[in-house]
C-alpha cells in the first residue's frame, strides 16, 4: 500500500523539521510504502534547503513544489493537482507544525482491514509544557467519546482518503474561503460525507500540536470564533442551498445565543469567561455571517 503524506507550509522551517523527523520515528507495517509532496506557500522557496537536506538524511522520497499565490487553499489545491500524477493508493494530510503519533500507520492500517475504510481521521492533541496557560484551541476541536465513530466531516491536520475518491469525484477546496485561514477542509469532506463516503474517527489516530503562545489569549479566541460563526453561515448555505441555509444559520444563531447566555452562569468551570466568549462571538458571526462575509481579511492561525 503506497500513502502519499502531503503537508502545505508557509515560514515554519522548524515546526516542519520536527513534523517530518517524527515520521521516521513511526511504526509502519511492512505493507506500508510512504512518499511526501510538501507545498511550499512561501514566494521564496523557503523551504527548499531544508527539504534538500531531510532527503539526504532520511532517505524519503520526497515531492516539493511551490505555490507562490498566498493562501491555504492555493496550496491544498495545487496539492490536488500534482497527486494525480503520483502513483499512490491513499492520500494524507497534515499541519505543518504538527508531530504525528508512533503508532499512527498501525492503527490506520487496522481501521482499514477491518471496517474498509476509504477516508480516515483523528484527534489533534495538543503539548504544552505551561500548564498554567490555558489551552484555548481546545474550544475548537473534535471531542467524540466513542473510540470509533461516523463522523461528517474531517479536517486536514490529521486525515487519509483513497485515492481513488478524489479522482472521482473531482473535488477541490473552495477558494471562497482561502482568506479565512480555516474551514475549506471541513467543507471539503462535509461535500464528500454528503454524497456518500463515509468518515470514520478513531481516537487512535492521533496526531500532537505544540501550543503556540498568541492561542492563549482572549483575543485570538475572539477572533476565531467569531470568524468561524461566520464561516459556518457560508458552509451551510453551500451545503443546503441558500433559503434552507439561511435557516439552519439563525436557527443556530439561536442556539449559540441560548448557549452564550447559560454559560454566564457555568462558573464551575475554570475556563467559563472563555467560553462565554467563544460563544458570544460566535452568535455574532452567525448573525453578521450573510453581511460580512466579503469583508473579512486574511486571518494568521
Amino acid at each position: 500500500m503506497k500513502i502519499l503524506i502531503c503537508i502545505c507550509t508557509y515560514k515554519r522551517n522548524e515546526s516542519l523539521m520536527k513534523c517530518l523527523q517524527s515520521f521516521s520515528q513511526t511504526l509502519k507495517p511492512s505493507k506500508i510504502k510512504i512518499s511526501f509532496l510538501i507545498l511550499d506557500n512561501s514566494a521564496n522557496f523557503e523551504a527548499f534547503n531544508l527539504i534538500k537536506n531531510f532527503k539526504k538524511k532520511f532517505k524519503f522520497n520526497i515531492h516539493y513544489s511551490n505555490e507562490k499565490k498566498r493562501g491555504v487553499v492555493n496550496a491544498r489545491n495545487k496539492c490536488l493537482k500534482i497527486l494525480k500524477k503520483i502513483k499512490c493508493d491513499y492520500i494524507a494530510f497534515f499541519d505543518d507544525d504538527c508531530v504525528i503519533d508512533r503508532y499512527w500507520f498501525k492503527n490506520v492500517i487496522e481501521i482499514i482491514d477491518k471496517l474498509k475504510a476509504n477516508i480516515i481521521t483523528g484527534p489533534q492533541l495538543y503539548l504544552s509544557n505551561d500548564k498554567k496557560k490555558n489551552n484555548l484551541g481546545e474550544f475548537f476541536e473534535k471531542k467524540i467519546n466513542k473510540k470509533i465513530s461516523k463522523v461528517n466531516w474531517a479536517a486536514t491536520n490529521n486525515v487519509i482518503i483513497k485515492k481513488s475518491i478524489i479522482l472521482k469525484e473531482n473535488i477541490y477546496f473552495d477558494k471562497n474561503l482561502n482568506k479565512f485561514g480555516m474551514g475549506e477542509d471541513q467543507l471539503f469532506f462535509s461535500k464528500l460525507n454528503k454524497r456518500g463516503h463515509n468518515i470514520i474517527w478513531s481516537n487512535n489516530i492521533k496526531v500532537y500540536e505544540k501550543m503556540h503562545p498568541h492561542r492563549t489569549t482572549s483575543k485570538w479566541i475572539r477572533d476565531r470564533s467569531y470568524r468561524l460563526g461566520v464561516l459556518g453561515n457560508y458552509i451551510d448555505r453551500d451545503l443546503n442551498g441558500q433559503i434552507l441555509g439561511y435557516i439552519i444559520n439563525y436557527i443556530k444563531f439561536i442556539y449559540y445565543l441560548f448557549c452564550s447566555i447559560l454559560s454566564l452562569f457555568n462558573i464551575v468551570n475554570k475556563n467559563y469567561y472563555y467560553q462565554f466568549i467563544n460563544l458570544t462571538f460566535r452568535t455574532f458571526g452567525r448573525f453578521l455571517g450573510p453581511f460580512v462575509f466579503k469583508k473579512i481579511k486574511f486571518y494568521k492561525k
